[in-house]
């Protein structure tokens, strides 16, 4: 168990600015914060819990801004700096004289994601930039530019689409499973090409990464540290810094065949409709020469197992996380079938190419079949960890565990080697009391250390 110096923070600021431009300084009536983010997530997000014996609750509207600036004792003096707005302000509650009420709030570009939509083509139909998310972020969702710095953003193939007036995150998901990777192990020839890409905010600000570059330390700026935890079974000695001390784990479902089944995680097979202008009753024929590929496909269907997109992948260690049983392994079909809609446009992928590539027909569904497969991949091994508070833990990046195994062996306590080693950090929930700060971690990887089956 970590000593209580370890949670202890400063709050260098904790500001709100009403409508009127008057700004009051909170820290004294806010009884908790929570913070959250996560690679799932667009935007960030923190509620404050406020006790308020003043009516300020009188003086807010929703809109407000809030500026955050945290430092705990764990974190190597990297503050945490925030710029939020209120969306929302919860139920009011009263007790006596005073009133607890929550303010819900978010990343200020979440406003300009809601009033502002993208209607224009990219590529070389239209707006030709070399990558599309960060241009959306800085012209769509206004953020400033220490929030769109280039090593946030990925460089991904060439892509033409068109927004229909989308939502700027919208935009950016739509191909998100559709441009691969340009360096990197991902960025040879097209059989090993790696897609699936995320979008999401951290402390750093916004990123777009792919899958495997976040599985190889790509999520967090070069000079950044891989912070290590353990933890402490009870009677043995602590480590001798307490502040990298696991206080709690769990661990989620360890394996889930009907979900995995159901996601197509042992095996999927695809199939790619072409839809050209329909007739009165004409269906279109097939554009194989495969006989099994039914009328409007251009391919035959495709299989993805989980041992290819295992040995495709950039993983975090390098054994596969589990073996399949044995009547799994050995059945001919896929548990899932995906259908997808060709784009019907060329010149889509290579940046070779002056006219921007290849047949998009033809990459369109090797790209989206491993996308969704390398998430589910991702999905392997999961913890979930709470540490004593560390402002300068960020989704997107690594950490590593030591957990000791349960039983000893020749007096010794070994490594549980299924669970120890690194992970990517997928959700980080920071909790600021009076009493200290508590981080709780979400935690997801595609391999182990050594072969525990």
């Amino acid at each position: 168990m970590a000593d209580r110096k370890s949670r202890l923070f400063q709050i260098d600021k904790m500001e709100i600015e009403t409508s009127t431009g008057d700004k009051y300084d909170f820290r004294d009536i806010m009884e908790s914060m929570e913070y959250y983010e996560s690679i799932d997530s667009p935007f960030l997000r923190c509620d404050f819990t406020i006790i308020d014996s003043i009516d300020f609750n009188k003086l807010l509207i929703g809109g407000e801004k809030i500026s955050v600036k945290v430092v705990t004792n764990s974190s190597g003096e990297k503050p945490l700096e925030l710029k939020l707005r209120v969306f929302k302000i919860g139920s009011l509650v009263k007790q006596e004289r005073g009133q607890i009420y929550i303010l819900h709030c978010v990343s200020p570009e979440a406003y300009a994601n809601e009033m502002n939509k993208v209607f224009k083509p990219f590529g070389p139909i239209g707006k030709n930039v070399e990558n599309i998310p960060k241009h959306i972020c800085s012209e769509y969702l206004k953020a400033p530019k220490k929030k769109t710095k280039d090593g946030n953003f990925e460089k991904h193939s060439k892509i033409s689409f068109i927004s229909t007036n989308w939502r700027p995150v919208e935009a950016i998901a739509y191909m998100s499973d559709k441009v691969t990777r340009v360096e990197g192990s991902g960025g040879g020839k097209a059989s090993n090409k790696q897609s699936g890409f995320l979008f999401f905010e951290n402390r750093y600000g916004f990123n777009f990464k792919s899958l495997d570059a976040l599985c190889l330390g790509d999520g967090i700026p070069k000079d950044e540290d891989i912070f290590e935890y353990t933890y402490v079974q009870q009677g043995n000695d602590p480590p001798a810094n307490g502040a990298y001390t696991i206080e709690s784990i769990s661990y989620p479902d360890r394996a889930n065949h009907l979900r995995n089944m159901r996601m197509g995680t042992f095996k999927t097979t695809s199939l790619s409709i072409s839809l050209p202008t329909p007739t009165n009753s004409n269906a279109s024929d097939s554009g194989s020469s495969d006989e099994t590929a039914p009328a409007g496909t251009i391919h035959s269907p495709k299989e993805l197992s989980y041992v290819q997109v295992f040995s495709k992948a950039d993983t975090i260690h390098k054994r596969k996380p589990y073996e399949l049983p044995a009547d799994l392994e050995a059945f001919k079909g896929a548990t899932r079938i995906k259908y997808r809609a060709l784009p019907g446009l060329k010149n889509q992928n290579s940046q070779g190419d002056p006219q921007n590539g290849t047949d998009s027909d033809t990459d369109t569904m090797a790209v989206a079949e491993y996308a969704a497969a390398r998430y589910n991949l991702l999905q392997a091994v999961q913890l979930t960890i709470t540490v004593p508070g560390n402002s300068a833990l960020t989704a997107g990046s690594l950490i590593k565990i030591r957990i000791p195994a349960s039983q000893e062996k020749s007096r010794a306590v070994k490594e549980d080697l299924r669970y120890s080693g690194k992970y990517l950090i997928s959700g980080v929930t920071h909790t600021l009391k009076t009493e200290g700060v508590t981080t709780k971690l979400t935690l997801t990887r595609d391999s182990v250390m050594k072969d525990t089956y």
